[in-house]
């Protein structure tokens, strides 16, 4: 499809000026260390920014109706997603349970053997010494202390006989009880194997979906004109979101961050396929940031402690968490399947914060990462440590 001439560039004139002064019943500006109040507040600047309908034409405003529900896609994959590792978690749990009483019963099955034999050992004895054998041994016997000692020792024989026995019974109800919970632990376990199966089935459902959506979507991308200007579009919409987020910057004074320049960590194992300053849209643009190949749901970790600013979906990047490490110094992780922190989190660095996706319409799943000092894009591999 071909946006009507002169639409995009008046497109991208109005994001720019956007990006200049805050847009028209835009909120007020909503300290980071009230993150109900600051959550809300940007909620209501995601909203504003993915919904500007009024830029663009009527081949435009299909685009945009497709894209949000793409939204609506992407926030039930990380729905689902969620649901996934909620059911794998409590499956875990089961499984450790399973393990306890297992070891449980087999120290009872030990114990239980242990003790039938001093059972078997008692009777044994007994034997020897009951009936006429007892009372003849008795009889024989001329000192009164002898007959004595006989009787008391006799006596406690047949108490550690029925010691031995009541411990026994202990054990055989212990077992019982045992098996009983294995019983009901298993039947649990694949109660949980068959939900986490469906969830697992209901997210490669919804994934498929995406695909087919994204696929329907990139038809109309074949013009590079009209892409290219849809990326500035993207980029201008995250240039107004730094902006309002400026106004929310965390304390911290950014010493620690700065001082850990080509040493801090990399979000996610992976190969990189796009990197900072290359080319893109036909060599028209290029990468503010970089693109790191991973597989759908691999853990996205922080680079350095911070604050959660922005969690949210946002057009051209899909769902998105930025972290304010202080002193102007902000990271961007987009694209994400799940996002696991919400505004005004605390997170430490190698923290999961989310899981690699490909929301936002990506065709190939992974994780956009980008480094800003003031606003301003650097290329992060001058950051990340050498691998």
């Amino acid at each position: 499809m071909k946006a009507r001439p002169g639409l995009c560039q008046s497109l991208l004139i109005l994001t720019l000026a956007a990006v200049a002064a805050p847009a028209a019943g835009a909120a007020p500006a909503t300290s980071i260390e009230d993150p109900a109040a600051a959550r809300k507040a940007l909620d209501g600047v995601a909203k504003r920014l993915n919904a500007l309908d009024e830029w663009f034409s009527d081949a435009g405003r299909q685009r945009v109706r497709w894209e949000k529900d793409l939204q609506t896609k992407d926030n039930e994959v990380a729905k689902v997603a969620r649901e996934v590792e909620e059911a794998a978690g409590a499956l875990r749990a089961v499984e450790q349970d399973l393990r306890r009483l297992t070891s449980e019963q087999q120290e009872l099955e030990k114990q239980r053997a242990t003790q039938a034999q001093h059972i078997a050992d008692h009777l044994a004895a007994a034997y020897r010494m009951s009936g006429e054998d007892f009372v003849k041994l008795l009889l024989n016997q001329q000192s009164p202390d002898t007959v004595d000692r006989m009787v008391r020792y006799h006596r406690y024989f047949t108490e550690a006989r029925l010691e031995a026995l009541e411990a026994y019974q202990q054990t055989l109800d212990a077992l019982a009880e045992n098996r009983f919970q294995l019983e009901t632990r298993a039947a649990a376990e694949q109660e949980k194997r068959d939900a986490l199966a469906t969830r697992q089935r209901a997210l490669i459902r919804e994934r498929e979906e995406r695909k087919a959506h994204i696929a329907e979507l990139n038809v109309e991308m074949e013009d590079k004109t009209a892409e290219r200007k849809r990326l500035e579009a993207d980029r201008a919409r995250l240039e107004q979101l730094f902006a309002e987020l400026k106004s929310r910057a965390s304390k911290l004074d950014g010493t620690g961050f700065k001082e850990r320049k080509r040493a801090l960590p990399w979000p996610l194992t992976g190969k990189v396929a796009h990197g900072f300053g290359q080319p893109r849209a036909d060599g028209r643009l290029v990468w503010h940031g970089m693109v790191i190949n991973a597989e759908e749901g691999t853990p996205v970790q922080a680079v350095f402690r911070g604050r959660v600013v922005f969690a949210n979906w946002l057009r051209g990047f899909g769902l998105l968490t930025i972290l304010d490490h202080g002193g102007g110094y902000m990271t961007l992780y987009g694209h994400a399947d799940v996002l696991t922190k919400t505004v005004g989190e605390s997170v430490e660095s190698g923290e999961t914060i989310a899981r690699a996706g490909r929301s936002g319409g990506q065709q190939t799943s992974g994780l956009y990462f980008e480094v800003r000092q003031e606003g301003v894009a650097q290329d992060p591999i001058a950051w990340l440590q050498k691998r």
